[in-house]
């Protein structure tokens, strides 16, 4: 992977797009990281959202699956000039990192609105890493498309 040190982080709740050969990386949790990757045009974009669903007046809509997604899709096309029809998505992340007898598990509802999104919005989800109960650092080479990912405790994978 090219560049891995001056990879760009994107935090909680961000969106980061960039061409290549730029990497981008985030640390997750329950969180869901969204790669999406033009090949032709070698654009990339890495969204952290933090919960499925926006509730209430908080302005960070990238925070939120339902709002933060198609902004993402959105900014991908008309800003940064992705092809939409070349567009594909990873996802990582949406561990279940609170107490095991808690009713709800953030980090699969993030996956199940994530996954809705993307379907509706006709973009295919080529690979994914989710689930389990420890934190994911992955790197994002909009070069090759490929995301390394490292789930703190285990082997290195690449996708």
């Amino acid at each position: 992977m090219n560049n891995t040190q001056n990879a760009i982080t994107v935090g909680v709740g961000d969106l980061k797009i960039t061409q290549a050969p730029n990497v981008l990386k985030t640390l997750l949790g329950s969180c869901i990281g969204i790669v999406l990757h033009d090949p032709v045009n070698k654009i990339g974009g890495l969204l952290h959202i933090m919960l499925p669903k926006k509730s209430g007046n908080d302005l960070k809509i990238t925070k939120y699956a339902d709002t933060g997604l198609p902004y993402f899709i959105y900014h991908m096309v008309t800003h940064a000039g992705a092809s939409r029809r070349a567009l594909y998505a990873k996802l990582f992340g949406g561990a279940k990192m609170f107490e095991a007898n808690s009713l709800i598990n953030i980090g699969e509802t993030n996956e199940i609105e994530a996954r809705r999104i993307l379907k509706e919005e006709g973009i295919r989800i080529v690979a994914s890493k989710t689930g389990g109960t420890k934190g994911y650092n992955i790197l994002f080479d909009t070069d090759t498309g490929e995301v390394t990912c490292h789930i703190f405790g285990e082997a290195i994978v690449i996708y």
